[in-house]
């Protein structure tokens, strides 16, 4: 049998609008609390100390956290409605690093960040991503970040019910994960490209994998 090589460095694409909570993920993934320092395309380091929040982005640019080199991400924006520019950007990106026969510098996965916080979790924009590019090989995860704030709604529908606060409290997460199920994962699957998995974050490191088929 062949001997399965894996990288040196994995490194991910991670997609997300501001406030998505990119830099978070980050973090705890690379147990950093550091920011990034942020290399560019001849592996020459830019500047330390960078955030992903600062409105600088540069799809080709490494974010590489000093503590943990074993990671590295490169940033997108969010799409916005009629952002056709950046959505071409990211295209082409993730064709030209999945097609790259080197495990060191090739694409390994792309992080798709929402924010549940926000009425409209996914715009007509990030479904055009699903419904156009595909990206082959490379798996894409959908992270649903502060996935407490559909808790707070699910305790609300609950106590306008009449359930008391403790009880409501103690069933707002299984609430909350039970219309998550019903409600955005049938829409996730119709997605012409849907993503390989969808995870859910709450703040306090607590996450869930809701079984999907895509």
């Amino acid at each position: 049998m062949a001997e399965i090589r894996r990288p040196e460095k994995f490194r991910v694409l991670i997609i997300g609008r501001a406030n998505a909570g990119k830099t978070t993920i980050l973090r705890a993934v690379c147990g950093a609390e550091e920011e990034p320092d942020v290399y560019d395309q001849n592996g020459r380091k830019v500047r330390s100390s960078a955030t992903l929040s600062r409105g600088e982005h540069n799809i080709e640019c490494s974010l590489v956290f000093p503590s943990n080199t074993g990671f590295v991400f490169h940033d997108s924006r969010g799409f916005e409605s009629g952002a056709v520019e950046e959505l071409e950007l990211v295209r082409k990106f993730i064709r030209e690093k999945a097609s790259l026969g080197s495990m060191k510098d090739q694409l390994h996965a792309i992080w798709y960040c929402f924010s549940t916080d926000s009425n409209r979790f996914m715009t007509a924009a990030d479904k055009e991503f699903f419904n156009t590019i595909d990206t082959g090989t490379v798996p894409v995860i959908a992270i649903f970040t502060k996935f407490d704030a559909c808790d707070s709604v699910a305790f609300s529908a609950l106590n306008a019910q009449g359930v008391p606060f403790e009880e409501a409290q103690k069933r707002a997460p299984e609430l909350a994960k039970a219309q998550f199920d019903h409600e955005i994962l049938p829409l996730i699957a119709e997605l012409a490209h849907p993503p390989r998995a969808v995870v859910c974050l709450r703040s306090k490191a607590q996450f869930w994998m809701p079984d999907v088929t895509c």
